[in-house]
């Protein structure tokens, strides 16, 4: 997949495709199946007429250069954003920088000059609440009369169990640990990634070694207790588990059980099965596919009722993952 990165300081010549484009708009952050059936409809058409699938995208989101004070938690890291949108068959991803200059540019010249000069577009394929251009003033409408030439698809809503699929309502369930609605939502298990940290290293005091994970700039799910699968591995793939795999608990919370001068958020997983030397884990990536919710943040008497609630999780974990 070519990748190309468009500041808006930069003149509109600055690149210009030289093969035509079916092109789809958006954030696409999750890749969740709304974005799947957009990205479906446009490689059909690339098909059809020996065109290119491409995506254009917007960093940093337009809801957040408008409101930085407002945090949008991301539902992926950059890295996963581009291998989902590859695995889906994406040929180009130009990635425009979304600034004062840009927010400017009218929706004529943005159909014009952006979508039909420099990217070729053919077709474009966009939501149904899809707005672009200075005041997100453009419509579909507008797309129809300055690209005549341009096949111009919108998508519905998606449904998934009478829920608009979305990337807000994805976010919510998350947030309150409805992490298999999360996932029928996304069409995939929703996938942590980091590298191992050196920990106080007290899981391994009472018989259950874990591996602190430093995400960052991904959304964590509520606190509380989980299972799935983990990899060790980088660029793991973001649809598809790999057969390679291996079954986890992961705890996400501050670890109220332990005396803490400063609690801190803590994502630790503890692989069920292998056997692994006392720090052979620790510099290592590491993806985690989460598809269950286990149990809630709870603080215990002591650490003898914490393992043996480990222990419970573990076999629970086991349970529903279906090892033995």
């Amino acid at each position: 997949m070519k990748v190309v990165h468009r500041n808006s300081l930069d003149p509109l010549d600055t690149f210009t495709f030289t093969r035509q484009s079916s092109l789809t708009i958006g954030n696409f952050d999750g890749c969740h199946i709304g974005h799947q059936e957009l990205l479906r409809v446009a490689r059909t058409l690339a098909k059809k007429y020996d065109a290119q699938t491409t995506v254009l995208t917007f960093d940093p989101h337009p809801r957040e250069y408008f409101s930085p004070e407002v945090s949008l938690p991301r539902l992926f890291q950059p890295q996963q954003k581009l291998r989902a949108l590859q695995e889906q068959g994406v040929d180009s991803l130009v990635i425009q920088t979304f600034d004062q200059k840009f927010s400017e540019m009218t929706p004529e010249t943005f159909s014009i000059e952006l979508v039909a000069r420099q990217l070729k577009a053919m077709a474009v394929t966009v939501g149904h609440d899809f707005r672009f251009g200075k005041g997100r003033s453009g419509r579909l409408r507008d797309f129809k009369e300055w690209l005549p030439h341009c096949i111009v698809n919108e998508v519905g809503e998606v449904l998934k169990d009478n829920e608009i699929v979305s990337s807000s309502t994805i976010r919510k369930h998350l947030q309150t640990s409805q992490i298999r609605l999360a996932n029928a939502l996304l069409g995939r298990s929703y996938l942590l990634e980091g590298t191992i940290q050196k920990g106080r290293q007290l899981g391994r005091t009472i018989g259950f070694p874990t591996a602190n994970i430093e995400v960052k700039l991904q959304m964590l799910p509520e606190t509380g207790v989980y299972c799935g699968w983990a990899v060790l591995e980088n660029n793991s793939p973001v649809f598809n588990i790999p057969a390679h795999r291996i079954p986890c608990i992961m705890n996400i919370g501050y670890r109220p059980t332990i005396a803490q001068d400063v609690p801190q958020l803590l994502v630790e997983t503890h692989l069920l099965t292998g056997e692994y030397g006392q720090d052979s884990l620790y510099g290592l990536p590491i993806s985690i596919y989460i598809t269950d919710h286990i149990r809630g943040e709870k603080k215990f008497g002591g650490l003898d009722a914490l393992k043996e609630q480990i222990k419970l999780d573990s076999q629970a974990a086991k349970t529903t993952l279906g090892c033995p």
